[in-house]
């Protein structure tokens, strides 16, 4: 396994070398995910946003099944399709009951991710604005 990663990433400094029996297959993902994250060719697709009206006046998002198409001549005839019709029959409703639990407590680790992924703080900045607070 390592060789492998001696000459693909850099100049590997064999005279150190730790591995263990998780160190070995943890790093080989970490390394095939990097290997996808640097080949990563972005494609462009299509999605169908429809919006429909009942008969009060409410409006209905409507979902497309397929929810996106890679091939634009795809996503163009279901439009075309979609444009001509003018009245929908509703055949069937689903009902599904959820339950929200109690949101955990902020200990540090919870608080670093939610500064990050609702505020945009880096962590750094996150702890800055606490201690502000705390003293």
């Amino acid at each position: 396994m390592l060789l492998y990663f001696i000459g693909r990433y850099g100049d590997l400094d064999a005279s150190l070398i730790s591995y263990g029996p998780c160190q070995t297959p943890t790093l080989g993902f970490c390394v095939q995910r990097h290997d996808e994250i640097q080949t990563f060719k972005p494609e462009t697709y299509w999605v169908l946003r429809v919006t429909a009206s009942t008969d009060e006046g409410r409006e209905l998002p409507l979902e497309w099944k397929r929810v996106r198409s890679f091939e634009k001549e795809i996503a163009n005839m279901f439009l075309h399709g979609i444009k001509e019709i003018k009245e929908a029959v509703v055949i069937n409703v689903q009902a599904k009951e959820k339950l929200k639990s109690r949101p955990v407590a902020l200990n540090t680790v919870e608080l670093m991710r939610v500064a990050s992924s609702g505020l945009g703080m880096g962590p750094h900045h996150a702890m800055q604005v606490i201690l502000y607070f705390i003293l």
